[in-house]
């Protein structure tokens, strides 16, 4: 397996390569570092990518391999020809990459505006974990063990939150991490679920259906991460998740995002809706984006953490 990690020479890029360095020693894997050319800069569509790399950026790329070969990592680059974003993904597949880790920032050159980021449209196409990086002092305060890396996973009953569950387990196993579970639900159903009824049932969730919800979430998250310690939080969202969730992350103070992301088909269609997109546009720290495997069961319930 391999970290894949995509750079435009940028100085977040270079933050974010040394994020994915650090994550890539502790779990002993090597790192891809990749580069697109898009086709406007290319001579001919036979062209090596490589070699149309102006002389600034050869150099940059040389020093980012470097860099990460410092940190005790096995490290190759590439320079691919096409669009960012569908060059990641393709390398990301080629290598059967367990992570790819990208930038906050970078955009396509003619259609930015319409169609988002590099990172959104990363997020939206990879069949496997994607982080994308805002601020890399946290992780390398964490991977040098100097403190616990402060995580929140959103989370429903869905599979495709339970991957995403999984993943933060995964980040817990390279070391230390706080871990936080929230599951945000809308107050009338939930209370009508428990049976509950009272005054301000629409806009509070009573005390039986708030224990109910807690006793749920506490047995699910438990069946997924053994004994890895977490702390988990039931709170209301009464208008859209996406905002409620970074809300509620800033109001923590954590330092990673993580939200499942269903893959099926009309997927482009309905992601810039979806609270997984939503998240990653707006929370001001980094946020990793897990997907269901490609031809995985959604389950009896929709993903409402991943549905518009």
């Amino acid at each position: 397996m391999t970290i894949v990690c995509g750079t435009d020479f940028s100085p977040l890029a270079t933050r974010a390569s040394r994020v994915a360095g650090l994550i890539a020693k502790a779990a002993a894997e090597p790192i891809g570092l990749t580069h697109a050319v898009g086709q406007w800069r290319q001579p001919s569509a036979s062209a090596d990518a490589a070699a149309s790399l102006a002389p600034a950026d050869r150099t940059h790329l040389a020093d980012d391999v470097r860099r990460i070969a410092q940190l005790g990592v096995t490290v190759s680059s590439v320079v691919r020809p096409g669009e960012p974003d569908e060059v990641i993904v393709r390398e990301a597949a080629r290598r059967r990459a367990s992570l790819i880790v990208i930038g906050a920032v970078g955009h396509r050159r003619l259609d930015r505006w319409l169609l988002g980021s590099c990172a959104d449209r990363t997020a939206r196409e990879a069949t496997g974990p994607v982080l994308v990086v805002r601020n890399d002092r946290p992780f390398e305060q964490w991977l040098g063990g100097k403190r616990q890396l402060r995580v929140a996973v959103g989370y429903d009953s869905g599979p495709s939150a339970r991957v995403a569950l999984a993943w933060a387990g995964w980040l817990a196993r390279l070391a230390p991490v706080e871990l936080i579970v929230a599951q945000l639900v809308s107050p009338g159903p939930e209370n009508r679920r428990a049976g509950a009824s009272g005054p301000g049932m629409g806009v509070d969730l009573l005390p039986a259906a708030a224990a109910k919800l807690h006793r749920d979430l506490d047995s699910e998250v438990k069946a997924v991460l053994d004994n890895l310690p977490f702390r988990s939080l039931v709170a209301t969202a009464l208008g859209r998740i996406d905002q409620r969730l970074v809300a509620l992350a800033e109001e923590l103070d954590v330092d990673l995002i993580i939200v499942g992301s269903n893959q099926r088909e009309g997927f482009r269609r309905w992601w810039r809706g979806s609270v997984s997109s939503g998240v990653l546009h707006a929370a001001p720290m980094s946020v990793a984006v897990v997907p269901l495997p490609p031809g995985s069961s959604r389950g009896r319930r929709a993903e409402s953490l991943t549905e518009p």
